[in-house]
Order: C-alpha cells, then structure tokens, then sequence
C-alpha cells in the first residue's frame, strides 16, 4: 500500500499503488513489474562474479575507502564493477589472463592476500582485478588514491595497502 502525504500530485508518496505504481525513496515513480528470476546458467555466472567482486570491495580498509569516496564520489564501488564489467566482462577477463600468467608462488602471494571467498572468480585474482582496476581508474583521472601498481612480485603492498585502517 502506497503512503501518501499531502494530495497525491503535490506532495510525496512512497511505496505501491495496487499494481499499476511504485514510488520509490527518491520521489520518481515506475511502472509495477512482476519480478523475475529464472536463475539460468548465465544469469548465476554473472551473479556469482558480481558477488566475487563485491566480497572483495568489502574488505577495503577505511584508508583507502575514504580515498575512493573522494577520488570517485559515493557511487565508486559501482564505477569499479563497471569498470571490470565494461564490453561484456572483457576488462575482467584480462586482468584475470594476466593474474593466469604469474609463476606460481606470485599467484600464492596474490592468494593469501585475498580474504575474500570467491565462488566464480580465482582466489587472488579478484583481489588482483579489483587493485588494477582501481590503479588503471586513478591514472585516468587523475586521483590521489595510494594503492602500487599491482603487478607479478606486489603482492604484499597491494594487500596491505587494501586492507590499511588508517
């Protein structure tokens, strides 16, 4: 049931209107849709690798998310998964070709650096994507972010300035 306050037209309302209306928080309305979730294999990958990425955002210390606040605005998670997202996943897939191609103790450091439990992605190699990602967005804008270059033999500073307090 909608909430109404003042007449409709010229006050605010949030909430649905049989279904025909919602209004959501921010005062605009929409169409009602019946929800959907047909849970196919593509629609869990996507999921799943949405859900890697944002476990992983989730463990930044309040450092660097306070710098990301700043460098990016209060939408900045959202501006990194889409930047990993960007042409079909294309930017992910190559940070992750790249995390592939480490020896294998630059892989166990990217790994025990990674506190994240990743259901699609590799362990490490999210936390990898996610720090290029943020370098690669700080360099094209021109941002005052601390997080080094991730690379084959950084393991420890990207962790460290990942998770960094204060």
């Amino acid at each position: 049931m909608a909430k109404v306050i003042n007449p409709l037209l010229s006050g605010s309302a949030s909430g649905q209107l049989g279904h025909m209306m919602v209004f959501d928080k921010r005062g605009r309305v929409r169409q009602y849709v019946v929800p959907a979730n047909p849970q196919t294999v593509d629609q869990m990958d996507v999921r799943n690798t949405l859900g890697d990425i944002q476990r992983t955002l989730k463990l930044l210390g309040t450092k660097l998310r306070g710098e990301l606040k700043v460098a990016f605005g209060p939408t900045w998670n959202s501006q990194i998964v889409g930047e990993l997202t960007a042409n079909s996943g294309a930017v992910l897939s190559a940070y992750t070709a790249e995390f592939t191609a480490f020896q294998a103790g630059e892989k166990t450091a990217y790994e025990n650096v990674d506190q994240a439990s990743p259901i699609k992605l590799t362990k490490g190699a999210v936390i990898y994507s996610c720090a290029s990602a943020v370098y690669d967005m700080k360099t094209r804008m021109g941002a005052t972010v601390t997080i080094p270059l991730p690379a084959n033999a950084n393991a420890a500073a990207v962790g460290a300035a990942w998770v960094l307090a204060a």
